[in-house]
């Protein structure tokens, strides 16, 4: 059993050390209060883009609950976390000494440690060191925080004192929030105390006629949503949609759009699926290269991804399907023209054999449209090394789905497989849900093996550059799904020298190593 909740989430390490206790204050003015977010702009995220690399200590459950944490930041602000390609800066989810600690904001000039040690890999928690790692300080530590809450300095253990001082002013900025005791990143009553009966911080009035509960490590409160917004100067309209499938469209849909409106959607499904995104309705001012107002689709991440296409008048562009797990959409007005705006639909995880059609009711007689819905899971991955995940993980995956990746690493190199996470209905011939892996490029190719269960399969090497897989689930029992990594692999053993080895040669995933001959 770990030590009470409060003591975990809890150390946090700065990229700077503190540089002296905060100055006095004057009186009590709350809604000017200051909030424990980094005043630096080098500690913010360029376009609020981290990206993150896990160590390999980490089991497939706790990988899963670190995926979590950060959808759960993505869901609710405009932070984008992505998988480390050749990035300078990132962060890393290792284990340090320091047990669950995180530098504040953005170091800069490479890897930069999240440490998630015992105790510490809970979803709240993992929640908690992320908001440190996107530029808040704990919430205890404000300035004005004298206004708020007490520090019982006589209950708090030796050696953690450094952890209740005061932030210099200059630290931090506001951004017009005020003082949060809900607060993931806030203390609980009794985080490092003597005791467990024992309290360390208090708040020191009633809110609504309650004295306030302080510590949550379940969700991002209102106020730590709204001071994350700020700081990454998030659109006011749009939202970071998540769901299998669902529909956005503009403001005010159809009644008409007011000008000077900026609106972003940022849709995320599962890795491993893409999206097909419809335009159902379009009714946006014309102009030349749709200069003023537009819709905008690019196919990835983030604002620099790359142009699918821009769009403006009443004329409905074909369907969009997105390269990979991501869509960014852009809607900006300038004009004081109404027109009725966009209405569109999107799909990532479902109808995977065919095709879905229906109606799409509008909110006035005579308005509406039709849609169509296919499905995309799978498809080819050309890419070296990556991540494939079933559909919907770490939630359980849908029913009735298919879903074919072909993955294709450089030539002269195999692929290499690693399991991180496995649990699909089990069954002695895997005849309802299960993972089917082939050495090649199609159905036909050598059977590697059928997969179900929750053992995680072992090590897997194709024998040229190419591997098929597939996953497929029935109607009925659905389970977590799997998540693997894979990367090219080269065999140390084909080389002249034997790989140097003097006797026999074993090739493994990512290396290789020397081995007796019979009898020696």
């Amino acid at each position: 059993i770990p030590p009470h909740p409060t003591l975990t989430g809890t150390n946090t390490t700065s990229a700077t050390p503190r540089v002296g206790r905060a100055a006095r204050r004057g009186g009590r003015q709350r809604a000017r209060s200051r909030r424990a977010a980094t005043s630096r702009p080098e500690r913010v995220w360029p376009d609020g883009v981290i990206p993150y690399v896990i160590s390999g200590n980490f089991s497939g459950d706790q990988r899963a609950i670190f995926r979590q944490a950060m959808r759960h930041w993505e869901k609710h602000t405009c932070v984008t976390f992505l998988e480390r390609n050749d990035e300078d800066s990132y962060i890393v989810f290792t284990y340090r000494p320091c047990g669950c600690c995180s530098y504040v904001g953005r170091r800069g000039g490479g890897p930069q440690a999240i440490s998630i040690g015992k105790n510490c890999d809970k979803f709240g928690i993992v929640v908690h060191e992320l908001g440190h790692v996107i530029g808040f300080w704990h919430e205890h530590t404000r300035p004005d925080r004298d206004d708020h809450v007490s520090i019982i300095r006589e209950n708090i253990q030796p050696g953690q004192e450094y952890n209740f001082l005061k932030m210099e002013p200059e630290e931090v900025e506001s951004l017009g929030e005020t003082y949060d005791f809900d607060s993931i990143m806030h203390y609980a009553r009794n985080t490092f105390s003597r005791g467990i009966f024992l309290d360390t911080i208090l708040p020191k009035y009633d809110v609504n006629g309650v004295r306030p509960a302080i510590g949550q490590r379940t969700r991002l409160s209102k106020g730590d949503i709204a001071q994350a917004r700020k700081l990454y100067r998030c659109p006011a309209c749009g939202e970071t949609l998540q769901d299998s499938q669902g529909n956005f469209s503009s403001p005010e849909f159809p009644n008409g759009y007011s000008a000077h409106m900026h609106c972003v959607w940022r849709i995320s499904v599962t890795p491993g699926e893409k999206i097909s995104l419809n335009f159902t309705t379009l009714d946006i001012y014309r102009s030349r290269l749709c200069w003023y107002d537009y819709v905008e689709v690019r196919d990835g991440f983030w604002r620099k991804a790359t142009l699918r296409g821009r769009f403006c008048g009443n004329k409905l562009p074909e369907p969009i399907v997105s390269t990979d797990s991501r869509l960014w959409v852009e809607f900006r007005s300038s004009s004081n023209w109404v027109g009725k705006g966009f209405f569109a639909v999107y799909e990532g995880r479902g109808w995977a054999r065919k095709g879905a059609q229906g109606w799409w009711p509008g909110k006035k007689k005579g308005s509406g449209g039709f849609f169509s819905l296919s499905a995309i899971c799978g498809g080819d991955v050309k890419k070296d090394n990556g991540h494939i995940q079933s559909p919907n993980y770490p939630d359980d995956y849908r029913p009735s789905k298919v879903c074919v990746w072909k993955i294709t690493v450089s030539e002269g190199f195999h692929v290499g497989l690693t399991f991180q996470s496995f649990e699909i209905e089990r069954h002695d011939s895997c005849a309802y849900d299960y993972l089917e892996i082939r050495d090649g490029s199609s159905e036909s190719s050598s059977l590697i093996g059928r997969y179900c269960g929750y053992d995680k399969p072992d090590d897997i090497k194709s024998t040229s550059n190419k591997l098929w897989m597939k996953f497929v689930s029935d109607g009925s029992i659905n389970k977590a799904g799997f998540a693997v990594n894979f990367f090219k692999e080269v065999d140390e053993c084909s080389r002249p020298n034997n790989g140097g080895c003097e006797q026999r040669c074993v090739n493994t995933l990512g290396s290789y190593k020397c081995a007796c001959d019979p009898g020696y």
